[in-house]
């Protein structure tokens, strides 16, 4: 029952002082927790069961403030035994009832604990919201409303009552609530706009017009407020009532962004094309225009071309250069441009110059950095991916991608020491928020960097960082174990992480062979034969060249066969690393000698 408690039980203690002091500013009075109408009903107890009383009620208060909840449960139900009148246990039990599951029951007892302190409004609103969390909104309303009665202040009930009459289609009794409002705090934009909602639902399009009308006529020199009126007659056929009002705010103020988008959209729908064009493009030349509504502006631009010019891209684009051109500092207008290139499935290299010119203007755009990144990572141009993500870590510098990507960049352009000065400067970025995955992946780099630049102690310390953040990180598992093979150290813990690669990935040859190299380490050569062999039959399968295995690999199938007397085996694979072009000075002389020769290491 614990756990099931939690969530309602926080609450429920919060709600103990409330419940027994009452919903208003005073303390509760006795005769509010036990009204004299009830006195004959009222459990007549004696002083020492009242001091009993007193003493278990106090005792689950408190268990349940240490989230002893069960030990609090069992206190209550014992509160009842002793005082079956009593208001206070009933509703602090209706918690536990409804984590328990037991609905019915709950809304029983806290019935029972209004019945008995009918003038405690916490009892009651807690009541209401149980009838609307279990959607009965025939009596959610009627409880509403004698919070309301009870307290004409809640406004908060008003609103909650709105929403309940419109959830049973009662439209007068949502428009009852709306002008109780109305009378609390004046007439206003949500409350004109609500009352007109109702007035359409009911069909009644002339009281719609009327509570516009009459926000408008509160507010006679703000243009928006006749706007509004404008674009409501729009939806409902009334466009040359929508022209003059349109016409009437411009006049009073040219510059109107709402009244010149409306107007717009008048043009259009009356097939005034050439003049929607003119107006269009005012608004969008504009430097006053707010950004917003040039985005907006766009995109229905957009979704008019497609549909009535067969989706054709010049259109757009040649407005998309006039206004950036009349607005050099428009980095958003830029940045929608650059999408609709790539929605329109343009050229990569025309997408590019666009966010290039994102950059310029807002050189702290991450989406912009991040897709031209991409593109210079597709086409393996370092050089433009470290220019493109040493500023990224200036604007950015909690972003680790790109340190991972200038690491990346850097290790391709073969230049180590700024690859680990990349990773370094990101991993001082982690934090608990951290993505773990991409964490490891900062170790397993470092690691791998280390050990080519004969650091072996660091490198393994950074493969143990890796682990700790991602263990099943099988990249690092592999190298991990094979360097330890290498130096002959920690050779069981070496098989451990190896055996874990070749679990996840059965056939990838290069986990197959760092397995059987550390079997054959332990001159366990039988089973690594087993497994040095299953790696030269997966190579076979591998159709992309980046995947084939290494002449390294096909040398230790050498040397492994030929500890397990298989000369003839070992030479054929001793001269298969040979062709491949092995720099290995002592295979000529095992191809020689016919055997295996150690590496002194």
């Amino acid at each position: 029952m614990k756990n099931g408690m939690r969530r309602n039980m926080v609450w429920l203690c919060l709600t103990v002082l409330a419940v027994l002091m009452g919903c208003g500013s005073r303390p509760q009075l006795v005769s509010d927790v036990y009204p004299t109408t009830l006195a004959p009903t009222v459990q007549q107890l004696s002083h020492n069961d009242r001091q009993r009383f007193q003493y278990f009620f106090l005792e689950a208060v408190r268990q349940q403030n240490l989230e002893h909840y069960d030990a609090a449960y069992e206190l209550l139900n014992h509160c009842l035994e002793i005082d079956s009148t009593a208001a206070e246990v009933y509703f602090l039990l209706t918690d536990y009832l409804l984590s328990l599951k037991q609905n019915e029951k709950a809304l029983e007892y806290l019935e029972r604990a209004q019945q008995l302190s009918p003038k405690n409004n916490v009892y009651h609103e807690r009541a209401a919201q149980l009838y609307y969390g279990m959607q009965d909104f025939a009596r959610a309303i009627d409880a509403y409303e004698k919070l309301y009665e009870a307290d004409h202040s809640r406004i908060d009930v008003l609103s909650i009552l709105m929403q309940l009459y419109s959830r049973q289609h009662d439209y007068d009794g949502a428009l009852s609530a709306v002008n109780r409002l109305e009378m609390a705090e004046g007439n206003s934009e949500n409350i004109a706009l609500t009352k007109m909602q109702i007035f359409e639902r009911q069909g009644k399009k002339k009281e719609a017009f009327k509570a516009l009308k009459e926000l408008s006529d509160l507010h006679p020199s703000d243009v928006n407020y006749k706007v509004m009126m404008g674009n409501w007659l729009m939806q409902n056929n009334g466009q040359k009532q929508a022209y003059k009002i349109f016409s009437g705010a411009l006049r009073e103020e040219p510059d109107n962004n709402y009244a010149l988008s409306s107007m717009y959209d008048y043009y259009n729908s009356v097939g005034e094309d050439s003049l929607a064009c003119q107006l269009r493009d005012e608004i969008l030349l504009s430097r006053q225009t707010p950004t917003k509504t040039k985005l907006s502006l766009f995109q229905q631009v957009i979704r008019d071309n497609e549909q009535n010019h067969q989706g054709d891209s010049t259109i757009v684009l040649d407005l998309f250069e006039r206004v950036i051109e009349a607005n050099p500092k428009e980095a958003d207008v830029a940045t929608l441009a650059a999408a609709y290139m790539v929605l329109k499935k343009m050229p990569e290299d025309t997408v590019n110059v666009a966010l290039r010119r994102v950059l310029q203007m807002e050189p702290d755009n991450m989406g912009a950095r991040l897709q031209l990144i991409e593109s210079a990572w597709k086409a393996q141009d370092w050089p433009k991916v470290t220019e493109l993500c040493e500023p990224g870590t200036q604007y950015h510098p909690e972003e680790m991608v790109f340190y991972y990507y200038l690491g990346l960049a850097y290790y391709q352009q073969e230049d180590r020491d700024r690859a680990l000065d990349a990773l370094r400067r990101g991993v001082g970025e982690i934090n608990s928020e951290s993505n773990p995955e991409i964490v490891s992946d900062f170790y397993a780099m470092m690691g791998d960097i280390l050990h080519q630049k004969g650091q072996d102690r660091e490198a393994f310390a950074a493969y143990d960082s890796c682990l700790q953040w991602k263990d099943d990180n099988i990249g690092c598992l592999n190298n991990y174990a094979y360097y330890l093979s290498e130096l002959n150290e920690d050779l069981k813990r070496a098989e451990q992480m190896s055996y874990r690669t070749i679990k996840a990935e059965p056939q990838n040859p290069t986990y197959l062979d760092t397995y059987a190299w550390i079997l054959f380490k332990q001159e366990r050569y039988a089973e690594a034969q087993i497994y040095i062999d299953q790696a030269m039959r997966a190579d076979t399968t591998q159709i992309d060249s980046a995947d084939r295995i290494s002449d390294v690999v096909v040398e230790h199938a050498g040397d492994i066969h030929a500890m397990n007397d298989d000369i003839d085996g070992a030479l054929a694979f001793w001269q298969q690393a040979l062709e491949m072009g092995s720099e290995n000075a002592l295979l000529p002389e095992k191809i020689k000698q016919r055997k295996y020769l150690k590496n002194e290491e």
